[in-house]
Formats: structure tokens, C-alpha cells, sequence
């Protein structure tokens, strides 16, 4: 296989005949059977969810603890930037749009080197309380009030 320039590998012409030709449409069996898969991993995502919210809890324990270490506030980023990805996952919007707003309040706080606790602690006491109270819906009821209050804090202290 030849590399072009830029390093953009051209397409394995053989790629296609070894999977056995194009992918053919599914058929109402198969997709029966990959809905009720669906449906047995939603009932775990509750779960799940509540795994990633204890890491992001741990993760700002030890932030608190240590909050001049910039490894522990990459942990903490890292935590929230996965609830970010996985909240609509895990059907909870709200849980991705007030774990983004805490991404970037990390981010800005970077530059300044200084991330205040209270701003911390509002966005992860937030994200658990969201999920406790099984809310879901950033556009519109109390989670989407909450977010509001929580960008506005993110805003004083990042200015």
C-alpha cells in the first residue's frame, strides 16, 4: 500500500470483498433483536452514570485536597469531560450541558491558575443532585434554572 503525500492512505481496494461485499439492510428480526439489547443496556445506564459521578466525586476530593496539582485538576477535567460525552448517552442532557460548563470553567481557570473551590463543588453537588432527582431536561424546569445559576457563577468567576 502506497502512502500518498500528507500521509493519507488510500483506501484498501480488497477491504470491501473480505467483509463479504457491501453491508446489506437489516432485516425486522434484527432489528427487534438489536432494540431489546438496547433496551437491556438502558437499564444499566443508571448505573453507570451513578460509577461516573462517584469519579468525578473522587476526583474532586482529590482536587480539594491537593489544588495546586495540576495532575489532579486533569482528573477532575477528565471526569467531567466524560459526563459531558455520556449524559445524552445516558439520557440525561442536563448531566452533559452542566458537565461542559464545568470543562470550560476548568479551562479558563487554567490560564489563571486558580480554580476557587466553591465553583467545584456547585457544579459536582449539581451533576449529583440532577441524577438523584432523576432530572433530565436542560431546556426547561428546575435543572435548566439550575444550569443558568451555574453559568452565571462560572461567568462571575472566570472574568
Amino acid at each position: 500500500m502506497s502512502v500518498l503525500k500528507y500521509g493519507i492512505l488510500p483506501p484498501d481496494p480488497g477491504l470491501r470483498r473480505r467483509i463479504g461485499g457491501p453491508l446489506k439492510p437489516l432485516n425486522a428480526q434484527q432489528v427487534e433483536e438489536i432494540s431489546a439489547a438496547m433496551q437491556t443496556l438502558a437499564s444499566g445506564m443508571g448505573d453507570w452514570l451513578k460509577h461516573d459521578l462517584e469519579r468525578l466525586s473522587a476526583a474532586r476530593n482529590a482536587f480539594l485536597a491537593d489544588r495546586k496539582s495540576l495532575d489532579r485538576v486533569r482528573d477532575l477535567h477528565r471526569a467531567a469531560h466524560d459526563l459531558k460525552g455520556l449524559g445524552v448517552t445516558y439520557g440525561y442532557p442536563i448531566v452533559s450541558a452542566i458537565a461542559d460548563t464545568l470543562c470550560n470553567s476548568i479551562n479558563a481557570m487554567l490560564e489563571r491558575d486558580d480554580l476557587p473551590e466553591d465553583l467545584v463543588n456547585a457544579h459536582v453537588d449539581a451533576l449529583r443532585a440532577v441524577v438523584n432527582l432523576e432530572l433530565r431536561d436542560a431546556d426547561s424546569g428546575p435543572a435548566a434554572e439550575l444550569l443558568r445559576g451555574l453559568i452565571s457563577l462560572a461567568e462571575k468567576k472566570t472574568a
